[in-house]
This record gives C-alpha cells, sequence and structure tokens, in this order.
C-alpha cells in the first residue's frame, strides 16, 4: 500500500499565507475596496501563530516563546490594551543578554560532578569584545564549555578533538557579533539556540551512517549569528579546485593524432 501524505502546517506554511494576505489587503487598499489600516493593526497575530505551531514541534522551545509573547505584547499594543514603551527595548535587550549569560553559565557548571577537574583543552571558554578571539582543541575528551561574542567574532575549532560520552554542549552568547564553531565530518550538530533578530546555522554535511559524536550548539543570538562548519571558506575553496583540477587537465590537454 502507498503511503499517503501527510498535510503539516509549517512556520513556512503560515509565513507564505501572512504574505499573501499582507498584499491581498494592500492591492484591495489600492482599488478602494476597504481601508487597509483597519486591518493591519492585527499584524502581529502572525508572529503568535509562528509561535504556537513552534511549540509543538519537536525542537528547542526558547525561540517559540519569546515568538509568542513578542507577538501578543505588539498585538495589545496595537489594539489599545497595553501601552509599549519601545524605549525599553533596548535595556530589555541588555536585561535578556544578561540573564542569558549569568544563567547559562550556572547551568554550565551545575553539569559538572563535585569535584571534578576538567583540563582547558576538555572545556573551551572563549570571550571576546570589540575584538576577534580564536581557540583550538584536540582533545580526545571534549565536554564542551561556551563561546561569546560581543561586537566582535568568535571562531573555535574543534576539527581534531573528539567528545567524551558521546555528547558535548557549548553555550553560545552573539551580541552584535558572529560565532564560528569547525567541527569533524563524523559530528552530528543540534541546533538549539534562541535567535533573536538573528540567526543559528549548521553548514556541515550530515554524518554518512549516523554520526557517534554529537555536538549541541544552545544559547542565543540577539542581532548577531551562530554557524556551524565541517570547513573554513578559504580551505573549502582549496578543496574544491583540488577536486574539479583533474577534470580541467582531462579537458584541457590536447589531444595528438597518430
Amino acid at each position: 500500500m502507498e503511503d499517503q501524505a501527510t498535510f503539516r502546517i509549517t512556520p513556512r506554511l503560515i509565513f507564505g499565507v501572512c504574505v499573501l494576505v499582507f498584499g491581498s489587503l494592500l492591492l484591495l487598499d489600492q482599488l478602494n475596496l476597504l481601508n487597509a489600516r483597519d486591518y493591519l493593526d492585527y499584524w502581529p497575530a502572525a508572529l503568535i501563530v509562528l509561535g504556537l505551531i513552534k511549540l509543538v514541534q519537536p525542537g528547542s522551545k526558547g525561540g517559540a516563546i519569546v515568538l509568542t509573547l513578542a507577538g501578543t505584547g505588539l498585538l495589545l499594543s496595537n489594539l489599545g490594551y497595553l501601552v509599549l514603551e519601545f524605549d525599553l527595548i533596548f535595556p530589555g535587550l541588555l536585561v535578556l543578554a544578561g540573564l542569558s549569560l549569568v544563567f547559562g553559565e550556572i547551568f554550565r557548571r551545575a553539569r559538572r560532578k563535585p569535584g571534578e577537574a576538567v583540563s582547558a583543552s576538555a572545556e573551551i571558554d572563549p570571550f571576546a569584545i570589540l575584538g576577534s578571539v580564536k581557540r583550538l582543541s584536540s582533545s580526545q575528551s571534549f565536554r564542551g564549555g561556551s563561546a561569546t561574542a560581543l561586537l566582535g567574532a568568535t571562531e573555535v575549532d574543534l576539527r581534531q578533538a573528539r567528545i567524551q560520552g558521546g555528547e558535548a554542549v557549548i553555550d553560545t552568547f552573539a551580541f552584535w557579533g558572529g560565532i564560528e564553531i569547525f567541527v569533524p565530518e563524523d559530528w552530528e550538530v543540534v541546533q538549539r539556540g534562541i535567535p533573536i533578530l538573528g540567526g543559528f546555522e549548521d553548514l556541515t554535511r550530515p554524518p554518512l551512517g549516523g554520526g557517534t559524536q554529537r555536538l549541541v550548539i544552545k544559547g542565543m543570538a540577539i542581532m548577531g549569528g551562530v554557524e556551524v562548519r565541517n570547513w573554513k571558506k578559504e580551505e573549502q575553496d582549496v578543496r574544491r579546485l583540488i577536486r574539479d583540477e583533474p577534470v580541467r587537465r582531462e579537458e584541457t590537454t590536447p589531444s595528438v593524432e597518430r
């Protein structure tokens, strides 16, 4: 019996519907069939729907909660039930950043066993502010750690490391900055970060047959980004040139007629 495709409501579908509705309202407004301003105050409802859908899906719930709360607050403000002072947004982001750093460090230390000693290479903790920091670990019992970038850049190279116990956790925090993490090709990467006007990107190749080493990326990106890769961009270009070189030589070699 053939498997029937199941219809799923996804954030991409909801976003497409919202764009369609928004465009339709503007079109009808231009045709003088309705006043689009009477309906545009309800646009934060789209954030609420997106947040609720992400809540019921597997994975991290942090971003879903942020979307739902932000949409609810903006909708109540547009309808006149709540007064939002937008001058408080930046201080609020700073408070959120501080809470993320403090509780992230507390929870990370709580995962350690009492009296357990951890080597510097087994647990990394790079911190960049208004600059750049690079860290490399070749530990064969890598435990995880944290990576922070505040108006700067942090690079973590783990391609010579191995994970102790099969899973490691890195707690990231990027605020107007970027974090790049390089991992071996046989590692599985799981993203559980919360993006706020920022993003988390997994640009690694899925390990063939499933990875035995698992790296979990947690934390928060506020107007910043966290990327996980197997190779640096310049290394990827070199690998591509080496891979394509035999084909080029074959194409450019002149044929000799006998």
